[in-house]
């Protein structure tokens, strides 16, 4: 059986829209050859007096470190990571936007599109520094989802990195 491509998995942010009837969702890792989400378990393992071996898992605190991440006028978060940054705002209403952690299950190499499904939810986007070497001018961010995660639709025309996420519909 032959591997999937990398873009088979893909993240995705948006802030979220004020007064906007739609929502932009940028592809992320465009700067990146190597990103993953750290599900960072919370496990424990222990042994009592009897040798007994027990183990717990309490969940999960997910995180993705994207850096480096170089600023782009064309990118759908591009403004809103500047100001945040370059203010150092820290408030709920400056730095909680969506993430989507997409798998595509179909590829349409005429059209060059993909569509498949994704899982939504709240998350942290958090600067972590400005600047950077000569490659270009970054601000390496740190996503942290939170909450519950809503399973939608999601296409992705791989030409113009723009993606489309929808509710699933029964019927």
């Amino acid at each position: 059986m032959a591997r999937l491509d990398r873009n088979r998995g893909m993240f995705f942010g948006s802030w979220k829209p004020t007064g906007s009837a739609t929502q932009v969702w940028e592809a992320i890792g465009k700067d990146n050859d190597d990103l993953s989400k750290e599900l960072n378990p919370d496990t424990e393992s222990s042994k009592n007096v009897l040798g007994e071996s027990t183990f717990r898992h309490s969940g999960y605190e997910p995180e993705i470190d994207v850096d480096p991440y170089y600023m782009d006028p064309d990118r759908a978060m591009y403004a809103h990571m500047l100001e945040v940054a370059l203010e150092e705002k820290y408030g709920e209403e400056d730095l909680l936007g969506e993430f989507a952690e997409a798998f595509f299950t179909t590829v349409n190499a005429e059209t060059h599109t993909m569509s498949g499904y994704c899982y939504v939810r709240d998350a942290w986007f958090v600067p972590q520094s400005t600047g950077g070497d000569t490659s270009g001018y970054a601000i390496p961010y740190t996503i942290t989802p939170v909450g519950p995660m809503v399973k939608k639709n999601i296409s992705y025309n791989m030409e113009t990195n723009a993606a489309t996420i929808t509710d699933i519909t029964s019927g």
